[in-house]
């Protein structure tokens, strides 16, 4: 219990150093380090801070995700009207690898995807009129597979959930969300627990 409380924590303080990060990155504004410690600073105060003190999932999906998010700024940063660069590429892949382990701590990490889908789809008018250049292709591949790598962090824990409750042994019963056509846990906890 305490080392779950001591990890909760760490890993609440992170995301909090995280945030400010990403906060400075991100803000246009000219008072961006006062911008950015007010966001920690809320970050620390809000309620939901009970959970992420708590030895639970929330704080390292909350660190997870804030860091896929500061990954994606400074790639995005990096590229700031330059060719694509491996710089640019590792740090867009590594924000979906930590989305997918984000996901798969807590399905909603899924909704970090959009972003990956809208940086490619922000390219849909210039594939649609056929001006596209070599560069935006090596962006839209490496952004799709950074998105790609999600999918697993949302089925894993989905196929792990199948072969224990679904595959067991005959004489054990098996749950009503296994004979679903797309079987799926997280479907039926909501619908059952929530």
């Amino acid at each position: 219990m305490l080392v779950g409380f001591f990890v909760s924590n760490l890993c609440h303080l992170l995301s909090v150093l995280v945030l400010y990060r990403l906060l400075t990155i991100t803000s246009v504004s000219r008072q961006r380090q006062q911008l950015s410690f007010v966001g920690a600073t809320l970050h620390i105060l809000t309620p939901a801070s009970l959970f992420f003190s708590a030895p639970y999932a929330e704080a390292l999906f909350s660190l997870l995700n804030l860091m896929g998010m500061l990954l994606y700024a400074q790639s995005k940063a990096t590229a700031d009207g330059r060719p694509p660069s491996l710089r640019e590429d590792a740090l867009k892949l590594g924000s979906g690898m930590l989305f997918a382990v984000a996901t798969m701590m807590r399905s909603n990490g899924l909704l970090s995807g959009l972003i990956l889908l809208y940086d490619v789809a922000r390219y849909l008018p210039r594939i649609v009129s056929m001006q596209l250049t070599v560069h935006d292709l090596r962006r839209i591949v490496v952004t799709s597979v950074a998105g790609c790598f999600i999918i697993p962090g949302i089925v894993w824990p989905q196929y792990l959930a199948y072969e224990e409750f679904c595959t067991g042994s005959p004489r054990t019963e098996t749950p009503p969300w296994c004979k679903s056509s797309i079987p799926s846990v997280y479907s039926w906890v909501q619908s059952r627990y929530w």
